[in-house]
C-alpha cells in the first residue's frame, strides 16, 4: 500500500497557474499543448530521484556580478548566486530550449516554490542533483528482520493446500479449507513461535505473496478420488500406520490420475492435429446445467414449478469457435436423441464439408452421450451417408471431465 501511494504522489504533479510574466512571456512562448506534453513525461519518471536529476538539468547557476547594496551590508540579504531556467520542447523534429521564468517553470512541472529551492541549494554547493535519502537509513530499530520474515514464510508454507478441481493444471493457486482464515493462522503462527513478537498486519502482508485461497472450489468431483483422500485421512490418524499401505493407496491413485490425464493429452493432440489438417476436425461437446426461467429473486419461487432452460454446446477445437444450441423443456429434452439431432445439424450445417475425420470428445452420460442410439447415428454418417471416413469418440475417465465447454457455460 505505501509503494502504491508513493507511485501515486510521484505521479500527481498538475500544471499551476500562468506566470504573467511581462519579461519572458512564458505562458504564451510555451503552448498549452507543450506544457502537457513536458507535464506528462514528468509524471512518468519513476522516482523522485530521477525527477530532480530532470529538473536540475534545466537550471543553470551564475555568479552574481559586483554590486553596491542599498542597505549596510551587515543587513542586506545578499545573494551569492543566480539562476536560470529554460524547457525544452520539440519543434520542427528540433529540440528548442525555451527560457522561462522561475514561477513558470515551477507551474509547468507542478512543484512548489521550496522543491526548486531545496534543488538550488544543491546545485550551489555540489553542483549536482539532490539523492533523496528518505528509507536509505540503517538506524531503524522496528525493522522486521528477514529472520522472522523467513518463520513466517515457513509457516504459510506448512499448510496443505491443493489446486482446483477445474484448474487443468494452467494455475498455481492453492486452496486451503473453508474453515481457516488469515486471522486463525497468525494466532497459530504466535502460538508456535511465542518468542516473535510481530503485528497482524505484518503477517498478512507475508501471507499475501503467496497465491493463496480459503475454500475447495470442488463440484462434480470425482468419487475414487474423494475416496483415496477419505482413506489416508483415516490412516493418518490411526496410531499405527503401515506404510505399505500408504504406498498402495498412493500408487492407486497415481494410475488412476495418469488414466485421466490421458484423456487431456489426447484432446490437446487432437487440437493440434486439427489446427494443422484440413480434413481432420476434433469437437467438445455437453450439457450445461438447467437454468430454471424466470430469474427472480422473489422468495414465491421456491414453491412455483419453473420452466427449465437447456443448452448444449459444441465446441470446435481448433478454432474455438462455439455451437449453443438452446431451447426450453418444452420443446425437446435432453436424452440420446436430441444429442444425435444436434450432431447431425452440425456435421451438416457448420462443420467444413472437406472434413473427413471427425473426433469427439465428451463425458460418459449413458442417457446423452455413451449409447446404442449416438454409436448407430455414428455409424450411419460413415458407412450410409458417407459424410465421413472416420469417427473417434473419446471418454474420460468419471470425474475427470472438464473440458472447453465448461468454460464457455
Amino acid at each position: 500500500m505505501t509503494s502504491v501511494c508513493k507511485k501515486l504522489k510521484l505521479q500527481s504533479h498538475e500544471t499551476g497557474d500562468d506566470c504573467n510574466c511581462k519579461r519572458l512571456k512564458c505562458f504564451q512562448q510555451v503552448s498549452e499543448t507543450e506544457r502537457s506534453f513536458l507535464l506528462s513525461r514528468f509524471n512518468l519518471l519513476c522516482n523522485n530521484n530521477e525527477q530532480n536529476s530532470h529538473l536540475t538539468s534545466l537550471i543553470t547557476v551564475n555568479n552574481i556580478r559586483p554590486r553596491r547594496p542599498r542597505q549596510d551590508e551587515d543587513r542586506a540579504a545578499l545573494h551569492d548566486a543566480s539562476y536560470r531556467y529554460r524547457v525544452r520542447v520539440k519543434r520542427n523534429e528540433k529540440m528548442v530550449e525555451v527560457p522561462v521564468c522561475a514561477k513558470a517553470f515551477a507551474s509547468i512541472y507542478g512543484v512548489t516554490r521550496g522543491k526548486i529551492e531545496y534543488i538550488q541549494k544543491s546545485l550551489k554547493s555540489t553542483g549536482q542533483s539532490p539523492q533523496d535519502a528518505r528509507g536509505t537509513h540503517k538506524n531503524r530499530p522496528r525493522k522486521i528482520s528477514q529472520q522472522t520474515l523467513n518463520k513466517i514464510d515457513a509457516h504459510v508454507k506448512s499448510f496443505k493446500g491443493r489446486t482446483s478441481h477445474y484448474s487443468m493444471e494452467k494455475t498455481s493457486k492453492i486452496y486451503l479449507p473453508e474453515e481457516l482464515n488469515v486471522t486463525k493462522m497468525f494466532n497459530m503462527f504466535k502460538e508456535a513461535n511465542s518468542d516473535v513478537t510481530i503485528s497482524y498486519e505484518t503477517y498478512r502482508t507475508a501471507f499475501k505473496k503467496f497465491n493463496i485461497s480459503f475454500g475447495y472450489p470442488r463440484s462434480d468431483t470425482c468419487s475414487i478420488c474423494d475416496k483415496f483422500l477419505a482413506e489416508m485421512k483415516a490412516l493418518e490418524q490411526r496410531t499405527e500406520t503401515s506404510e505399505t499401505e500408504k504406498r498402495k493407496l498412493t500408487v492407486l491413485n497415481d494410475i488412476h490420475k495418469k488414466k485421466a490425464q490421458e484423456f487431456y493429452n489426447r484432446k490437446r493432440n487432437a487440437k493440434a492435429k486439427a489446427k494443422s489438417n484440413i480434413e481432420y476436425e476434433a469437437i467438445a461437446m455437453d450439457f450445461q446445467k438447467n437454468v430454471p426461467l424466470p430469474n427472480i429473486t422473489t422468495n414465491d419461487v421456491y414453491y412455483k414449478r419453473q420452466l427449465s432452460m437447456y443448452s448444449f454446446n459444441i465446441h470446435i477445437l481448433s478454432t474455438g469457435r462455439s455451437a449453443f444450441y438452446t431451447y426450453p423443456e418444452t420443446v425437446a429434452k435432453k436424452g440420446s436423441n436430441d444429442v444425435v439431432s444436434f450432431l447431425y445439424h452440425f456435421a451438416y450445417n457448420i462443420l467444413d464439408e472437406r472434413v473427413n475425420h471427425f473426433e469427439i470428445f465428451c463425458d460418459s452420460a449413458g442417457g446423452q452421450n455413451k449409447n446404442y442410439l449416438v454409436f448407430k447415428f455414428i455409424h450411419y454418417l460413415v458407412h450410409h451417408r458417407k459424410r465421413f471416413n472416420s469417427v473417434k469418440i473419446t471418454f474420460p475417465i468419471r470425474g475427470h471431465s472438464y473440458m472447453e465447454c465448461d468454460k464457455k457455460f
